[in-house]
């Protein structure tokens, strides 16, 4: 089977630490009965190990290359499945012919996570499980890991809650990356939200991270609505008036929005 280079301009570093691809597979907790959709599978290592809990592994890969090794590769498993593409394209397909529930395995180039949580975030229906590896300090932003709150990190827990599995150095990578990487695992949350909720937290949240230095009440008075007694609910809520939008932890802001 012939060695596949890595390519630069797809942001391509192929995982090779044993204990990553383990943890990974460890963390989605996966059954025999669940659809897998796994994010740039690469040259498969880690579809090997999930196509080894004979779960149904859904692959989507945008590098041509890398079809018929991987094709080579998997053949002997009836539970793989490859499509070449891209996944900010074929996700909502996806999501159409798989009508039951999913969890998503992704060790994906760090430009694209930013785009598929919030991908994850607009479309329904929820993944039931979510396992990344991403930047390690986007990870950290999103767990909550020596970070303060931020809006990412609010958007993501509306729908899950939030778990820092492993730090991944960038020696466990070919080719090395520049900073480390880390695997998170998102877990859905049951849906307590309607629709209309969703819309206003949106804009809520839109609304006072758009300047996170400022003050919170001085970006929802400025972005949202400067009609709205602010200062009456965040002393009703024991908040700070000062407090900027990274101070005010996720079930507070909770309160807070019902309120508003």
């Amino acid at each position: 089977m012939k060695t596949i280079k890595a390519k630069k301009s797809l942001g391509q570093n192929f995982l090779n630490s044993k204990l990553a691809l383990t943890e990974i597979v460890k963390a989605a907790d996966i059954k025999e009965q669940d659809i897998i959709l796994e994010i740039g599978p690469g040259t498969g290592n880690l579809t090997e190990k999930l196509l080894e809990t004979k779960a149904t592994i859904i692959t989507i890969e945008k590098d041509e290359r890398m079809k018929n090794l991987l094709l080579e590769k998997f053949q002997a498993f009836s539970n793989f499945k490859i499509t070449i593409g891209d996944i900010r394209e074929y996700y909502t397909l996806f999501l159409k012919e798989n009508k039951g529930s999913f969890k998503i395995v992704a060790n994906i180039p760090y430009y694209l996570s930013s785009f598929l949580l919030r991908m994850i975030f607009d479309n329904f229906p929820k993944p039931k499980k979510v396992i990344l590896m991403i930047q390690k300090e986007l990870a950290e932003r999103i767990t909550l890991k020596n970070s303060k709150n931020n809006k990412l990190a609010m958007f993501v827990n509306i729908f899950f809650d939030t778990k820092y599995i492993l730090t991944v150095k960038k020696e466990s990578f070919t080719p090395k990356p520049k900073v480390d990487s880390a695997i998170i695992c998102l877990e859905q949350k049951p849906n307590k939200y309607n629709a209309e909720f969703i819309t206003k937290y949106e804009k809520i949240i839109n609304a006072s991270f758009q300047q996170p230095r400022k003050m919170a009440i001085s970006n929802l008075k400025h972005y949202y609505s400067p009609a709205i007694n602010y200062e009456e609910y965040f002393n009703q809520l024991q908040i700070n008036l000062k407090a900027r939008s990274e101070d005010i932890d996720f079930d507070t802001w909770i309160k807070l929005i019902n309120l508003i």
